[in-house]
């Protein structure tokens, strides 16, 4: 059989791989896939049948979210393409994406259970459970002061950026931490630790707590161990008044019955008269590891 009967035009290329004759031109003209011989006469290109590999290569580069303009990095001194390269960064693009995706998963999933949270939270009536362990990015705020609640916003948005830069999974969980033993508060925004933290933190060596994120040295990491807790719910016209009951309650408590008390937003809360709610818990997450300041 002759070679020329087995070249493929660009339609039939098109066609067979589900690509565009708009795409194949432009990767003709930028150097990326050459046609393996072109028509002088009428300018027809003409494609080998191994070359539709490539173009499955190249859906594959643009599916990973690389810009074709990109490649120009990946070619040898003779213009060619190192398609090595070009998987392997691919591959990175892809695994990156993965990682931000897994992310993401888990904020969605704690966003969803704290529905389930929220249905199961009574109105009024204590709520007795053992906490699990968490891991906090926070910044020291007022400890007996009234809320400023335009302060309180600014440093939550502060907080979610940084875990945000820090490419940390961030969960819903934010709020006052309030420290009744040292009378330090904080106000603070949960993330989901990494594996690695989570193997240390697992093997009972409390000695080799640490933090695999990189938070600004203005911060302080928490990590309450969890132990025993009681919450409820306080309901008020608005938020201000709600973290001020709140830390009303806190002071009247003894530390050394209860030496700690959170307060979280639940989120969708607003009921349809317009108050808002809060978790209000106390607990005995003993000691507050600190894992970075």
């Amino acid at each position: 059989m002759d070679a020329e009967d087995e070249l493929l035009t660009i339609g039939e290329v098109a066609k067979l791989d589900g690509i565009t004759t708009k795409a194949l031109r432009y990767y003709d003209a930028h150097g990326i896939l050459k046609p393996a011989a072109v028509d002088p006469m009428t300018g027809y290109r003409y494609y080998t049948p191994d070359q539709m590999l490539d173009v499955d290569v190249m859906r594959i580069f643009i599916s990973s979210g690389i810009p074709l303009e990109s490649l120009e990095q990946y070619r040898f001194e003779d213009g060619s393409l190192d398609w090595r390269s070009v998987l392997a960064a691919a591959q990175s693009q892809v695994d990156e994406r993965m990682r931000q995706l897994r992310y993401l998963q888990t904020t969605i999933s704690d966003y969803a259970g704290e529905l389930v949270r929220k249905a199961h939270s009574p109105a009024d009536g204590v709520v007795r459970s053992d906490l699990l362990p968490t891991w906090l990015v926070s910044t020291d705020c007022p400890f007996d002061a009234p809320c400023n609640m335009k302060q309180y916003l600014r440093t939550m948005t502060d907080l979610r950026k940084v875990i945000r830069e820090a490419s940390a999974p961030h969960l819903l969980r934010r709020g006052i931490l309030m420290d009744l033993e040292r009378r330090q508060a904080f106000a603070f925004h949960q993330f989901a630790p990494s594996q690695h933290m989570l193997d240390v933190f697992h093997s009972g060596d409390r000695s080799r707590l640490i933090c695999d994120y990189d938070f600004p040295g203005n911060t302080t990491v928490i990590n309450p161990p969890g132990g025993p807790a009681e919450s409820q719910v306080i309901e008020r016209e608005s938020l201000v008044e709600c973290f001020n009951d709140g830390t009303t309650m806190a002071l009247k408590l003894n530390p050394r019955d209860w030496p700690h008390v959170t307060m979280t937003e639940i989120w969708g809360s607003r009921t349809p008269d317009g108050s808002v709610r809060i978790r209000f818990t106390r607990h005995r997450c003993t000691p507050l590891y600190a894992l970075q300041s």
